[in-house]
């Protein structure tokens, strides 16, 4: 070999090494309460006093989806927020309030109070060791209520700070979707795939069949030129069968997907762009928010 195909080749060598020793610096495992000892968690007070708490649920998601799916992506998107942050996350809850889905085997669901007083508790267990920021980290519609109590007696009960960075934050952008995909639809099955493919089974996805009262079809008409008739008729979904109302998941949907869009059209890239959006902005806001009340 001559000199300089040899030099050439050093270089191209080093320049690997370089990048590959550059590439595992920024690959930081996340940190997890449960997986830490007592003393990790008194040397991590050290140096900061901020917590991720994801709250998701334990409900149907359709033929393709697991009932665990919007705990995975919870639990899964606030690791990867710990791990470009180096924030500790604490799960707490696997189950939320799903009851109006309870039409549907295998569904789990405990009252709002009942999630409140425990988030709650744990909470103040937290803020008791030194934790003062506390960030909520949801993926269920339906525990929007009792995310935002918890969050409002942690501000106005304890000497903490508590926000919500996943749904219902201030910090996300809201959905700009022009079809109805509230509910394992595209966007769900795509984060999935995403996050947690071998979960998913794509061979059992398919359209479901809606079907909502002559009210919400009415209101939903009128909403197209009068806006504001439309946060009437999403009080009329996703409400429990005893209401009357005909808005539960098993009244609406033929198989508990809630979409006008066809879930077989769900891709891992799809996901990656949503996912990752939901983290880039959740990571943006602490790494400022460090700045703004560094130790």
């Amino acid at each position: 070999m001559s000199i300089s195909k040899t030099i050439f080749f050093l270089t191209q060598t080093l320049l690997f090494l370089v990048c590959e020793t550059s590439f595992s610096q920024t690959q930081v495992n996340p940190l997890v309460l449960q997986e830490m000892t007592w003393t990790d968690i008194k040397d991590y007070l050290t140096r900061s006093d901020m917590v991720i708490i994801p709250i998701g649920s334990t409900e149907q998601h359709g033929p393709h989806l697991p009932l665990g799916t919007d705990y995975d992506i919870a639990l899964d998107m606030s690791k990867q927020i710990s791990s470009k942050t180096g924030v500790v996350v604490a799960p707490v809850l696997l189950i939320g309030y799903s009851v109006y889905h309870s039409g549907f085997p295998g569904t789990l669901s405990i009252r709002p109070e009942t999630m409140e007083q425990v988030l709650f508790e744990v909470s103040e267990s937290m803020i008791k060791y030194g934790f003062r920021r506390l960030m909520f980290f949801n993926s269920h519609g339906g525990n929007s209520i009792v995310q935002d109590n918890v969050i409002h007696r942690i501000n106005h009960e304890t000497g903490a700070i508590a926000i919500a960075i996943g749904d219902g934050s201030p910090i996300q952008k809201p959905g700009t979707s022009d079809s109805l995909d509230f509910h394992a639809g595209v966007e769900e099955t795509s984060i999935m795939l995403y996050l947690e493919p071998d979960f998913v089974k794509m061979e059992r996805a398919q359209k479901p069949i809606l079907h909502f009262t002559p009210q919400v079809e009415e209101l939903q008409k009128l909403s197209k030129t009068h806006p504001d008739l439309a946060n009437v008729w999403d009080l009329l979904i996703f409400i429990p069968e005893e209401t009357k109302k005909g808005g539960a998941s098993h009244e609406v949907s033929s198989n508990g997907v809630w979409s006008l869009k066809n879930p077989k059209n769900a891709t891992a890239e799809i996901g990656r762009k949503v996912t990752q959006d939901i983290i880039n902005r959740a990571v943006t806001f602490i790494e400022d928010w460090k700045k703004v009340l560094a130790k």
